[in-house]
């Protein structure tokens, strides 16, 4: 490790270093960075980080200090605060620090940390030394050695620091895994490139090492096979945990290992290295995390014990809360032990008893495929399970609440990149709700603030994932105000099948006062033109009723030159929108600016209705339909199928040209899927299948939405200034179901078999 002491040595006022005046133990050091010094980015001595992966840390040096103690480790481990940073120096559950160094020159006041693992977040800590000695420990508890810099959690951005490292230069992919059992798998590696592009072949010879004279043949001297962090406790085949690759194993510049002797449902590191390149993060090539192969064993029921109490936070931040009103089970640990359980295979289905609450504390991870839902049994009986997602307890003003995090963040020492394989993640037959989830309204009112939760996130520093099916069946969804499902991070991802089918949301929503949010799917690839969640969606069945969150899919405006193997496949049917984002002139029902050529999109059979009582004289009826700009990438066609039709509205005052939209109306000629009739005016048959016409939203003119329905109508109404109340049902969706009329039974929106089946047939 290399320490620089190159500069003047600063100076520091007692309030930049000390949170008190208490003499009896040094002032405690900061980092430098714009938080305390007010000179912006351009500050030649705040902390950065340069060359993608190394950190330089400056400091203000404390009087009387004989050393400067600093350790640092991946945020997600520390992110909670001291007692965080307590266990993972102490390698509570397998954690640990990333580094740790005693600066022993007072004077210094830098640190260069080279090599730091690519595309990571890290928290830096650092502490004033009263004394030091190399040879004994004592100097570690000496009373008057400063506090601690860099143990503040969450909302105490003045008491931590933390840094992203950069994105690693592209790396060729010489690992592939095949013929995975239960207890083996072959891994083949691939050391020629010549089948890269000329640029891609550039970057590879700037960072690798060759065995031929025309640099196509990567130096790739031994293979690592060793159990992934989150099975800790899988067996692995002791030959392969550091394999030396002898020349004769390359065939045509392939070499092939079965590797045996392997846990069942267990998950696995796979690395290529170079040895001769010092950098350990820079000698391996693509890293593979693959799992073994197991038999799902029969349902587990979960049966209901209430948990009276719930801790939230950890050390001085930790709270206990009763809980016992709400008769509810906890969750968090079974799933959490399921991730790692090598005795149980992946998707393995869970029953939850129906008529019972169960609840998350914390944000559960998901990375093993699995189906949380109601016994069949008990739905059979017209009872279901309640899930909340935290929302139950205060810290302060502040609601708790949580969300599924999708995959999960990279463990100390794993690379970042490795792409997570998860099967099939299903949700079925339950319901959701965030009991005291606060919105746009309460903080209008002074009795909360806006809970930024959604149902499932990502991470912003997590790994890739690689997902065959993510699904909601038959759910309803209450509480979630500032989005439903966001993708975000710097890996990619892919969600190959995407489905939400005969679900119901409503009471959500409302984060700010346009309605806006991170939308129903927030399919942000930003900057990943491979990266792709909307390979295959269903999205069907459905109701969505009076909770603005934005669109139903956006793709947040990223202007992406799509990679040749994306295309987007949407199958939006059968659904019923009501009041769908009223509050916003901007935020469309579909807003997809950027679609990749050779998409389809199939969208049908749903109902749009906006409506509201004549007296709710302030409630706002924007409706925009889809934005749709530009075609770009994928198979290079400049063209996608918009298959639209059958698509119906009620007779309400809040129509333009007789479309339920005030902008971006499918047939527009503008900035909508119509956009292109002219362009494609002689193959209208192969881009819009149903025709020109059925672009239009069928009107029932002899139908208002209170002739079709019980009580569509919201039930508050709007005052002069925003209520939490603007967008809330007392009653849930009760009264959406269809009025059994011989006038709306023989209409021509109800003959027309659109809409969610589950209104159709009146209240059961």
């Amino acid at each position: 490790m290399m320490l620089m002491a190159t500069l003047s040595i600063f100076s520091c006022k007692d309030d930049d270093i000390s949170e008190s005046a208490n003499r009896d133990k040094l002032f405690r050091p900061a980092f430098r960075t714009d938080n305390n010094t007010g000179k912006g980015s351009t500050d030649p001595y705040n902390c950065a980080i340069t060359d993608l992966n190394t950190a330089h840390l400056y400091w203000y040096t404390v009087d009387d200090a004989v050393a400067y103690e600093i350790k640092w480790a991946i945020q997600n481990y520390v992110a909670n605060g001291e007692q965080a940073w307590i266990d993972t120096e102490a390698g509570v559950d397998g954690k640990e620090l990333a580094g740790h160094v005693v600066v022993t020159d007072p004077k210094q006041f830098d640190l260069v940390i080279k090599n730091l693992s690519y595309q990571t977040d890290y928290r830096f800590a650092i502490r004033a030394l009263h004394s030091y000695d190399a040879n004994n420990d004592s100097w570690k508890t000496d009373p008057k050695n400063s506090d601690w810099y860099g143990y503040g959690h969450g909302t105490e951005w003045a008491d931590y620091f933390g840094m992203q490292t950069g994105v690693r230069y592209d790396v060729p992919f010489v690992i592939q895994t095949l013929n995975i059992t239960k207890t083996s798998m072959v891994v083949r590696l691939d050391r020629n490139i010549s089948k890269y592009s000329d640029d891609e072949k550039k970057t590879f010879r700037d960072h690798f090492n060759f065995v031929d004279a025309d640099q196509n043949v990567l130096k790739i001297d031994y293979l690592t096979f060793t159990a992934s962090k989150s099975t800790p406790n899988a067996t692995t085949n002791p030959t392969y945990l550091h394999f030396d690759i002898p020349e004769s194993a390359w065939v045509n510049d392939v070499a092939e290992f079965t590797i045996d002797g392997l846990s069942e449902n267990s998950v696995y590191n796979i690395d290529a290295w170079d040895s001769s390149i010092e950098a350990k993060v820079d000698a391996c090539y693509n890293s593979v995390m693959k799992s073994t192969k197991g038999t799902p064993g029969a349902p587990i029921l979960i049966k209901h014990v209430p948990t009276a109490k719930d801790t939230i936070g950890t050390g001085d931040n930790m709270n206990i809360y009763d809980i016992s009103s709400y008769n509810s089970m906890k969750l968090d640990d079974i799933i959490s032990n399921y991730n790692s359980d090598v005795t149980v295979a992946e998707n393995q289905v869970f029953y939850l008893e129906g008529g019972k609450t169960y609840h998350f504390t914390d944000n559960p991870n998901l990375y093993k495929g699995l189906t949380l839902r109601t016994n069949p049994e008990d739905v059979a009986q017209g009872k279901r399970a309640k899930v909340y997602l935290s929302g139950m307890t205060k810290t302060g003003a502040n609601v708790n609440t949580c969300n599924f995090m999708l995959g999960r963040q990279p463990n100390a020492g794993e690379n970042s990149t490795i792409t997570l394989d998860i099967d099939s993640i299903r949700f079925m037959d339950l319901d959701f709700d965030v009991p005291m989830a606060t919105n746009y309204g309460h903080a209008q009112e002074g009795t909360g603030k806006a809970v930024g939760n959604y149902f499932m996130n990502m991470y912003s520093n997590g790994m890739g994932i690689n997902v065959t099916l993510l699904e909601m069946n038959n759910c309803t969804f209450q509480g979630l105000i500032r989005g439903f499902f966001r993708i975000q991070g710097s890996n990619d991802f892919y969600i190959h099948n995407l489905k939400m089918i005969d679900c119901s949301h409503y009471n959500s929503g409302f984060y700010d006062n346009n309605g806006g949010g991170y939308n129903y799917i927030h399919a942000d690839h930003n900057g990943k033109p491979k990266s792709n969640i909307l390979e295959n969606v269903e999205i069907s069945g459905n109701v969505f009723y009076d909770s603005p969150k934005g669109s139903l899919i956006t793709d947040s405006n990223r202007n992406l030159q799509w990679d040749a193997s994306v295309r987007w496949n949407l199958n939006i049917h059968h659904n019923t929108f009501v009041n769908f984002m009223t509050r916003s002139t901007k935020s469309a029902w579909m807003n997809t600016r950027y679609i990749p050529g050779g998409s389809h999109a199939n969208i049908h059979d749903n109902i749009w209705i906006n409506t509201k009582d004549a007296d709710d004289v302030n409630r706002a009826m924007n409706a925009l339909g889809w934005d749709a700009r530009n075609i770009q990438g994928g198979d290079g066609s400049g063209k996608v199928v918009f298959n639209i039709y059958n698509n119906w509205t009620t007779n309400d005052p809040y129509l333009k040209g007789g479309q339920p939209f005030n902008n971006n109306a499918f047939n527009a000629t503008s900035n909508s899927p119509g956009k292109w009739q002219k362009t494609w005016k002689n193959e209208l048959d192969t881009y819009y299948p149903a025709g020109l016409d059925e672009l239009k939203v069928h009107c029932d003119t002899e139908l208002k939405a209170t002739d079709l329905m019980v009580s569509p109508n919201p039930q508050h109404f709007v005052g002069a200034k925003p209520s939490h109340l603007d967008h809330h049902t007392d009653k849930g969706i009760d009264g959406l179901y269809y009025q059994q009329t011989e006038k709306v039974l023989n209409s021509a929106i109800y003959k027309s078999g659109a809409g969610a089946p589950r209104l159709r047939n009146g209240k059961k």
